[in-house]
């Protein structure tokens, strides 16, 4: 499928890179800062209308209240909960006779649907950003400048990830990722392949 996806994109004249990233196993979310100050977070919910979750995402450490520039941007990312803050708070739960937890995505989209924002708080909810909807208003033509930029401004980026130059670098990634997978801090379903240029 890989190399399908290569070669239809050759087809089109286009000689590309490629921007690999792990998909974090977790709950879409969309940042939206006003001056450099976070004024909402929500779902992704229908693709239309989501949820308004700002009040449990401000108790995020990796989500900046406020970015190291006034800018009006709106970013885009997956809220997730560690492998080990999962397992602490099944083990809680345990202890309290309470249903356990199915799953580290369940967890943390619970988690910042609570009405009560300490709930989310004690969990101890992490964040990667990874997209910048209109990276050209930014003059940013890349997918690596735009995480680069995002970084800049005080968004936590997750390093692992990788620009690759061909298809085969690319596979490498996907073989490297795999022997690794179970040693990651957190869940991944899988991998995101991205043309770099924008």
């Amino acid at each position: 499928e890989v190399i399908n996806f290569d070669e239809k994109i050759r087809k089109e004249g286009i000689n590309p890179k490629y921007m690999c990233e792990l998909k974090i196993d977790g709950l879409s979310v969309s940042l939206l800062y006003e001056k450099g100050i976070l004024v909402r977070a929500a779902t992704r919910g229908n693709g239309v209308v989501g949820e308004d979750i700002t009040h449990n995402v401000k108790t995020i450490k990796a989500v900046p209240l406020k970015l190291t520039e006034d800018v009006d941007i709106e970013v885009r990312g997956e809220i997730y909960i560690s492998k080990k803050e999962f397992n602490r708070v099944n083990k809680e739960r345990e202890k309290q006779n309470l249903d356990l937890f199915q799953n580290a995505r369940n967890l943390a989209s619970g988690s910042v649907r609570q009405l009560d924002s300490k709930v989310a708080a004690s969990r101890k909810l992490s964040n990667f950003i990874y997209h910048l909807p209109n990276p050209k208003d930014y003059g940013i033509y890349s997918h690596e400048e735009a995480l680069n930029f995002m970084s800049n401004l005080g968004f936590v980026v997750n390093k692992d990830r990788k620009v690759c130059n061909n298809i085969n670098e690319v596979i490498n990634f996907i073989n490297d990722t795999s022997k690794k997978r179970k040693d990651l801090l957190y869940d991944i379903d899988g991998m995101v392949i991205k043309v770099d240029d924008i």
